[in-house]
């Protein structure tokens, strides 16, 4: 958390766009209207999809008591999503945590009038590798208690038509209903591939289906069946959902290509007790 006001810097005002990466990712965030959005995860050299057409807010927050968007998966399309608005961003470059490791992080600022309540997407990369961490966390600024039914890790529309994708998704057959915390969306014209894991020690949740004509990825998150009386928070009190991790890559092998580098890095600093993997 910044230690003072000037420590925020408010993301371009007069600007439609932002963007934020590295040599082997781009992230652009539309900052244009009142509600952030997350435009495209991408390599450099990749198609820009997305734009004007990705409706999806940054954050997906649903409340006990607070209405939700149309007829909606767990986390898409809430009320209080729309209501967020736009406060402030940050980014930074950590010193390398390891041997050949340093981060990539930035942070987003929203916060809802009307309940009070602000969220923070908080996204990391390592240095050089082509995959997205994302989590939310909530803080209750207004003065009453409010109670958390679902928030998801990661939202991200824009992706090619459904017609052009192919889902994957891993199974394990030594459990019952044994679905793992993994999967991957593969463009049928390029192979483009994007493959996330979900690291939570509770049941992953992950979404993928159609919005404005494009796909959209829902990842992770405090689920409502998971949660089924919601987590309630003080005024003042935090919330995190889980982290999540996109890699991506030409084809499943080159996005676990990505994974697996990805996955190096965030033990490096674990040993260390520091950076993003002892989070």
């Amino acid at each position: 958390m910044p230690q003072s006001e000037s420590e925020w810097a408010n993301a371009f005002p007069w600007s439609l766009s932002y963007r934020w990466g590295h040599s082997a990712l781009a992230v652009d965030f539309d900052l244009s209207g009142d509600t952030a959005r997350l435009v495209c995860v991408r390599r450099p050299g990749d198609p820009e999809e997305g734009g004007a057409d990705v409706l999806l807010p940054l954050v997906d927050v649903v409340l006990v008591g607070d209405g939700s968007g149309w007829s909606r998966s767990p986390f898409t399309g809430s009320a209080l999503g729309e209501r967020l608005r736009y406060r402030a961003h940050r980014s930074t470059l950590g010193a390398e945590d390891g041997p050949g490791v340093r981060w990539h992080r930035l942070v987003v600022e929203s916060r809802d009038p009307e309940s009070g309540v602000a969220a923070f997407g908080e996204y990391a990369s390592p240095d050089g590798v082509s995959v997205l961490r994302s989590r939310v966390r909530l803080r209750n600024e207004g003065d009453a208690p409010v109670t958390v039914r679902s928030v998801g890790s990661l939202l991200l529309g824009g992706l090619p038509p459904p017609d052009e994708v192919t889902v994957f998704q891993g199974r394990d057959e030594w459990l019952a209903d044994g679905h793992f915390t993994m999967g991957a969306l593969e463009c049928r014209r390029d192979a483009r591939t994007w493959l996330w894991q979900i690291e939570s020690a509770s049941r992953g949740v992950w979404e993928a289906g159609e919005a404005a004509g494009r796909t959209y990825l829902a990842l992770g998150g405090l689920a409502p069946d998971e949660h089924e009386r919601g987590v309630t928070l003080e005024s003042g009190a935090e919330l995190a959902s889980g982290w999540v991790a996109l890699a991506l890559g030409t084809g499943v092998d080159g996005a676990l290509g990505e994974l697996t580098a990805y996955r190096r890095a965030v033990r490096r600093p674990r040993r260390l007790g520091v950076g993003p993997g002892a989070s």
